[in-house]
C-alpha cells in the first residue's frame, strides 16, 4: 500500500507531540530525511494516525467534538465515565474533556494515543469564551440555573453607585457586604480565569450546609452570614431571598423574594454599622429605595408569594426552609411523612456526635432507609429528598454515601437533575470554613 503524503504540522518546531503516530502523519522542521518504514495499515487509520474510531459532531465553535452517550441538557445525572466524556456546552454542560491531556502519551504505544486531543480541548475552549460572551448560558451551563430579572437589574443599580473606574462588585465592602457567586462572573472574573472542571463551578462559594436549592450571592465577609436564591425547582420563574449562618448551623430562613429588599434586611440586620460608616449605610438605603422607584420594580408582594409558597410545603427538613414538591391533589402522591419524627431521627443521629459508629447505627436507620426507598417506588419521591436533605444537614460524612443513594432516586423522579449534580459535586468535595471561591484556589 502506498503511503500518503505527509503535511506540514501547524505547530512546527514548537509541536508539543512526541508520541509515533504524530510523527508518522506530520513533517516538522529538523525531521531526519529517511524515517522508519510505516506498517501497512488501512486508509482510515492512516487518516487518523490510530486505529480507534470517534465518531464526529459539528461544534458550535468551529471545531470538532465529540459526541458521547450522554444527554445533552444541562444537569444530565451522568456520573463516572460519562460524565468525564462529555462536551461544554455543544454537550452535557456537566461533563468534562473525554481525553486525559495530560497523560504522558510518550509512554502509550501509537494505536492508544488520540490525535484528536488537542482539537477538543481547542473546541473546549472555544465553546468557554463563547459561554462567556453571554451571562444566561454560562449561568445555565456552569451553574445549572436561570438567574431572575432582580438579579441583573440589582447589577446595574451596583454600577450606578460605583465611580468611574470602580468595581461594583465592591460597592457594600465599607459595610462589610461581598457579593459573589454570579456577581463573579458580572464583575468579569471568570473572563481570565482558567476552565475549571464541572463540580467546581457548582462548589463556588457553597457553604457546607447550603442545599441544591440555594445559591449564594451575598456573603459577610470572613463570616458565615450569607443570602441567596432559592429555588424550589431549579428553572424557577419564581425565586426567593433566604438566609443562614454556616457558623451556627443549618437553619435557613426565607426572608424576601426581592434581592433589593434583602440588601435592605442585610443592611438593618447584618452589616457593620458603626458611627463611621453609618452616613454611607442611610445614603444606599435612599440610594437603593430611589432605584426600586424610578425603574418600576415591584418588591412589595413578598409576603403574599411566600404565604403562597407556605401552603406548596410538605415538610419543613432540618434546614426549616422547607421542601416543594408537586403532590397530586386527588391521589395524594408526591410525598408521605418519614417513619420516624424529626425529633426522633435528630436523637438517632446524634449519637454520631457522641462517637458512636454508623454501622451500630443501622438497626435503627435502615428501617427508615428502606421506607424512604419503598415510598419513591410507590410514587412518593418526595420522603426520599427529605431524608437526603436531613442527613446532608446533619453534616456526617458517615452519612453521605447514604445521601448519594436517596438523592438518586428522589431528584430524578422527580424530574431535578440539576439538584442531583449539584449536591454530587458537593458531596465530592464538602468544604468547611467561609473561603469558599474557587477563583481563589490553587
Amino acid at each position: 500500500m502506498s503511503e500518503l503524503k505527509k503535511v506540514d504540522c501547524k505547530y512546527g518546531a514548537d509541536c508539543y507531540q512526541k508520541n509515533p503516530a504524530h510523527k508518522a502523519k506530520y513533517n516538522h522542521p529538523g525531521d531526519a530525511e529517511k524515517e522508519p518504514a510505516k506498517r501497512d495499515r488501512s486508509p482510515e487509520e492512516e487518516a487518523t494516525g490510530s486505529s480507534k474510531k470517534v465518531k464526529e459532531t459539528p461544534s458550535t465553535s468551529g471545531e470538532t467534538a465529540v459526541k458521547t452517550t450522554t444527554e445533552d441538557v444541562p444537569g444530565s445525572t451522568a456520573t463516572g465515565e460519562e460524565k468525564e466524556a462529555s462536551e461544554t456546552p455543544q454537550g452535557n454542560p456537566l461533563g468534562g474533556s473525554m481525553f486525559n491531556t495530560e497523560e504522558n502519551e510518550d509512554d502509550l504505544p501509537p494505536d492508544m494515543v488520540d490525535p484528536w486531543a488537542h482539537r477538543i480541548r481547542f473546541s473546549q475552549m472555544q465553546e468557554y469564551k463563547q459561554l462567556l460572551s453571554d451571562p444566561k448560558l454560562f449561568f445555565k451551563y456552569k451553574f445549572c440555573v436561570d438567574m431572575p430579572e432582580d438579579f441583573y437589574s440589582f447589577w446595574e443599580f451596583c454600577k450606578s453607585q460605583t465611580k468611574e473606574g470602580g468595581k461594583p462588585e465592591c460597592v457594600f465592602e465599607q459595610v462589610g457586604i461581598q457579593l459573589v457567586g454570579p456577581f463573579d462572573y458580572m464583575a468579569g472574573k471568570f473572563h481570565d480565569a482558567p476552565l475549571r472542571e464541572p463540580g467546581d463551578y457548582f462548589r463556588h462559594w457553597r457553604f457546607f450546609y447550603d442545599p441544591p436549592e440555594f445559591q449564594t450571592v451575598m456573603v459577610k465577609k470572613d463570616t458565615g452570614i450569607h443570602y441567596g436564591y432559592w429555588r424550589d425547582v431549579p428553572f424557577a420563574q419564581q425565586c426567593f431571598l433566604a438566609r443562614n449562618d454556616a457558623a451556627k448551623g443549618c437553619q435557613f430562613s426565607i426572608i424576601d423574594t426581592n434581592i433589593f429588599n434583602a440588601l435592605k434586611h442585610f443592611l438593618d440586620k447584618d452589616a457593620d454599622v458603626t458611627p463611621f460608616n453609618q452616613v454611607k449605610v442611610g445614603a444606599l438605603k435612599k440610594s437603593l429605595q430611589g432605584w426600586v422607584v424610578d425603574h418600576g420594580l415591584e418588591v412589595t408582594n413578598a409576603a403574599e408569594l411566600m404565604k403562597e409558597r407556605q401552603k406548596k410545603l410538605v415538610c419543613r427538613t432540618f434546614h426549616t426552609a422547607g421542601l416543594v414538591v408537586p403532590v397530586d391533589p386527588k391521589t395524594k402522591v408526591g410525598y408521605r411523612p418519614l417513619m420516624e419524627t424529626d425529633a426522633d431521627l435528630k436523637n438517632i443521629l446524634s449519637k454520631l456526635n457522641s462517637g458512636s459508629s454508623i454501622q451500630s447505627l443501622m438497626e435503627e436507620l435502615q428501617p427508615v432507609i428502606t421506607a424512604a426507598t419503598i415510598a419513591v417506588d410507590e410514587g412518593d419521591y418526595g420522603t426520599s429528598i427529605e431524608l437526603a436533605m436531613d442527613f446532608f444537614c446533619h453534616g456526617s460524612p458517615d452519612l453521605h454515601n447514604f445521601i448519594r443513594h436517596l438523592s438518586v432516586v428522589g431528584y430524578t423522579e422527580a424530574g431535578q437533575p440539576q439538584f442531583l449534580a449539584i449536591l454530587k459535586a458537593q458531596l465530592d468535595n464538602r468544604r468547611k470554613g467561609f473561603k469558599l471561591s474557587i477563583l481563589e484556589e490553587n
